[in-house]
């Protein structure tokens, strides 16, 4: 305990920096998400092979190499139109855009999923009663999804905690980046410190999953 009490306060200004990453990225990733799966599953093919390439490719590729690209690539190229313009991406809006565009691509197949389980017959027989398809998707398909949807969206946000550690690489102060300088400052006895983190990581992470079960079965008590 000796060695923990001094590093405490490090810690938990990480802890809080990453709870500040995720709760700004993943609303923002759910926005994202909803619209490219909305555009996805659009009928004008203009609309629908962006949102679907931009998917593919950001499931498909590494998100460490998502974050350099946004920081190093995206800050270079705006610092070519304007120098002063570069010092909009900083680890902390590099860290959110990043975050928040990997796990869009992941929750507009939550989304997908979800509107794919209504039964096809109740949007038609909300069509056949007169209602507009905003109205059918509102009132109709969006609040039976929902339910079904909020495990993967909890799962993935539990994901996004762990995730943020990838901030780090861009000098974003993170629990995972204060955890590396004290398991370097005392390499002969890292093991209290690996302990610490593993147990802020729960304790920001168990609320969430708690929460959300609730949440899921008044949900589905109200349908």
């Amino acid at each position: 305990m000796d060695v923990i009490w001094p590093a405490l306060p490090s810690f938990l200004v990480g802890a809080r920096n990453t709870i500040l990453y995720c709760i700004v990225s993943f609303p923002l990733a759910l926005v994202l998400g909803l619209l490219l799966a909305l555009m996805d599953g659009s009928h004008y093919i203009w609309l629908r092979n962006p949102a679907r390439i931009f998917i593919e490719v950001v499931r498909g590729t590494p998100i460490v190499a998502q974050i350099f690209i946004v920081y190093y690539g995206l800050g270079a190229l705006l610092a070519s139109v304007h120098p002063s313009w570069a010092l909009w991406i900083n680890n902390w809006t590099a860290g959110i855009g990043t975050l928040a565009l990997n796990y869009s691509a992941y929750e507009a197949e939550i989304y997908r999923a979800g509107f794919l389980s209504v039964d096809k017959g109740q949007a038609e027989a909300a069509l056949s009663l007169g209602l507009s398809p905003s109205q059918n998707f509102f009132r109709i398909q969006l609040p039976q999804a929902i339910p079904l949807m909020i495990p993967p969206f909890v799962n993935d946000f539990i994901y996004l905690l762990k995730d943020s550690a990838i901030i780090s690489v861009i000098a974003g102060t993170e629990l995972t980046s204060v955890l590396n300088f004290f398991v370097r400052k005392n390499a002969s006895n890292p093991m209290p410190f690996f302990l610490l983190a593993i147990v802020l990581y729960l304790l920001m992470s168990l609320p969430v999953s708690y929460v959300a079960k609730r949440l899921e079965r008044r949900l589905r008590a109200a349908l």
